[in-house]
């Protein structure tokens, strides 16, 4: 089968390469998926280079990575069922997360975050659905319950900040503000966003608005800056370590000193958050956004750009196509892509 491989870290086009591998074969408990979509997330792309946070190449690789294969986010159909799998069989139409899946096939554990796709998706609107909203989903956490609360999202535009705005407004029924770029206002208010602003326009911490919770869905801006937008009993969630890593330990620090807390948000993909997703996706409550797509043979010039900080919601990678009749036309509340 033909995969996305990463040999070393660096700029995507020294470290990345398609090449022929041996397909998977899957255990007892996992299913054999035949990708169709996958996509370039911001987290992918920052592994490439790993010059962020070298520390985690005491996880990953110090030298090298130690783990070749790339890509998280996947949707295609079921190949092949191990012999104790339950839950799917050969010819389901799934996505969900999988370690290697900008890959034409992807072993993944039943019990793992994997689902039947949601009704009326394209195989590449799937693929873009579970990383951002799973994200979000956890960690949003700490700030629950949401209902009724006055939120605001920092970086609204990207793949977590465009699926924190549809869960808060349309599944938690909190009051949402974002905060996006000039090109991304209109987008991110038909999303549900009650008051959009502008970053390049509106500073948001002068405006004289406070909210219940301060969710920095890019990890770019800080608790020092935005604390007096926040309410009395308010908590910043950032999804990055901040500055010299400095986020958990003020989110120590403000346990106990002072009447706003900040913490770090923790991502986790969980089964049970995908099943809650492709609910809303099939209730009309929630769309993937695409902005860019790409082929396979393009993940270089994919990484590229989703390294420039520009891109909106997801950026697809089309793995292989699908056989006549398997592919569902979108839905009319699907169609919408981000234009470029």
């Amino acid at each position: 089968m033909r995969a996305v491989l990463q040999d070393r870290y660096g700029p995507p086009e020294e470290a990345l390469r398609v090449a022929e591998v041996e397909r998977p074969v899957p255990k007892e408990d996992e299913v054999l998926v035949r990708v169709h979509a996958s996509t370039v997330t911001r987290g992918d792309a920052m592994g490439v280079r790993h010059v962020d946070y070298r520390f985690v190449r005491l996880f990953t690789g110090i030298r090298r990575p130690r783990r070749p294969t790339c890509g998280s986010e996947f949707a295609g159909r079921v190949e092949e069922v191990g012999a104790a799998v339950t839950e799917f069989q050969v010819g389901d139409e799934v996505f969900g997360i999988g370690a290697g899946a900008n890959a034409e096939y992807v072993a993944v554990g039943e019990s793992g975050p994997i689902a039947q796709k949601p009704t009326g998706l394209t195989y590449e609107e799937a693929a873009g659905v579970p990383d951002g909203s799973l994200l979000a989903l956890t960690c949003l956490r700490p700030a629950y319950p949401m209902q009724g609360k006055s939120v605001l999202v920092y970086g609204a535009a990207g793949s977590v900040g465009t699926a924190a705005v549809q869960l808060l407004a349309h599944h938690f029924e909190a009051d949402v503000d974002a905060v996006c770029d000039t090109k991304d206002v209109e987008l991110v208010r038909s999303l549900g966003a009650r008051n959009v602003h502008d970053r390049f326009r509106e500073d948001f911490t002068r405006n004289g608005r406070t909210y219940d919770v301060i969710f920095d869905a890019v990890g770019k801006h800080s608790f020092r800056r935005c604390r007096r937008s926040l309410k009395p009993g308010g908590i910043y969630i950032s999804m990055d370590l901040g500055f010299m890593y400095h986020v958990p330990l003020l989110g120590l620090i403000t346990r106990f000193v002072g009447s706003r807390r900040a913490t770090l948000g923790l991502g986790r993909y969980r089964k049970e958050d995908l099943a809650l997703v492709k609910e809303l996706v099939e209730a009309g409550k929630y769309r993937p956004v695409i902005d860019r797509r790409y082929t396979l043979d393009e993940v270089v010039e994919a990484n590229r750009y989703v390294e420039s900080g520009q891109k909106t919601g997801n950026v697809v990678l089309r793995v292989s196509e699908a056989a006549p009749g398997e592919q569902p036309e979108p839905a009319a509340k699907h169609k919408e892509e981000v234009p470029v």
